[in-house]
C-alpha cells in the first residue's frame, strides 16, 4: 500500500528534496518503499539483542532510547519526537545485536524502510548514498554535546536546556523518565522544578 504523501510530516520531504536534492519522481519512488508501522504506548520498536534491520521515521508520537547497566538500571540516552529517526545505528550497519531499547512513550506512527529496500533505493537514487555521512555527522555531534553536558553542566541547567528545546516535554514525558535522562533521582528533579516555580 502506497503511503499518502499528505499524511507525512513536511520535514520528511524537505530532508530528501532540499538536503539530498531528490526531484519529485525520485521522492515518490523512495516513499513507495516505506510502510506504516504503529507502535502502541509502552510497546517496543527495538530491544537490545535484536538486530536492527530497518530505518524508521517517527511521524507521530514520542519514544525513549535506553540501555540497561550491569546493575539492571535503565539509563535513558535520549527521547525521540516527531521528525526523528529511530534505530540502533551500529547494529544496522554492522549486523551486530542492538544495545539499545526503543520504547514508545505515546502511541507512535512510524514509516519504516527495510535495509534491503534502502540498499535498492541507493542503487536507483545515487543521491541517497549521502545518508551515511549525514547521519554519522549528526549522531557524532549529538553524542559529543550530550557528553559535554553531562560533564560540565549541573542537572538544573541540563533540565532547563531540555525544556527550552522541547517546551511540551513535561506534558508528554513522565517525570521519572526525565529524571533518569538527567541521571538524578525523581526527588531531586522535584526540587529543581520547585526552585524554577514549576508544579509537579
Amino acid at each position: 500500500m502506497v503511503i499518502d504523501e499528505s499524511l507525512i510530516l513536511p520535514e520528511f520531504k524537505k530532508l530528501f528534496t532540499v538536503i539530498f536534492g531528490f526531484d519529485q519522481k525520485e521522492f515518490e519512488m523512495f516513499l513507495s518503499s516505506f510502510r506504516i508501522q504503529n507502535v502502541p504506548k509502552k510497546e517496543f520498536y527495538l530491544k537490545a539483542g535484536d538486530t536492527c534491520n530497518n530505518k524508521a521515521y517517527l511521524n507521530k508520537g514520542c519514544t525513549r532510547n535506553f540501555v540497561v547497566d550491569e546493575k539492571g538500571h535503565e539509563r535513558i540516552l535520549f527521547f525521540g519526537f516527531e521528525d526523528w529517526w529511530l534505530g540502533d545505528f551500529d547494529s544496522y550497519y554492522s549486523g551486530n545485536p542492538a544495545t539499545n531499547y526503543i520504547q514508545a512513550i505515546e502511541d507512535c506512527e512510524l514509516i519504516v524502510i527495510s535495509k534491503s529496500d534502502f540498499v535498492s533505493m541507493e542503487e536507483k537514487i545515487p543521491k541517497l548514498t549521502q545518508w551515511y555521512k549525514y547521519k554519522m555527522a549528526r549522531s557524532a555531534g549529538a553524542s559529543l554535546r550530550r557528553t559535554e553536558e553531562m560533564k560540565t553542566q549541573t542537572p538544573e541547567i541540563r533540565y532547563r536546556n531540555l525544556v527550552e528545546k522541547n517546551p511540551d516535554i513535561i506534558q508528554r514525558i513522565p517525570l521519572q523518565f526525565i529524571a533518569a535522562y538527567l541521571n538524578i533521582e525523581p526527588q531531586s528533579l522535584s526540587r529543581i522544578r520547585k526552585r524554577l516555580g514549576e508544579k509537579d
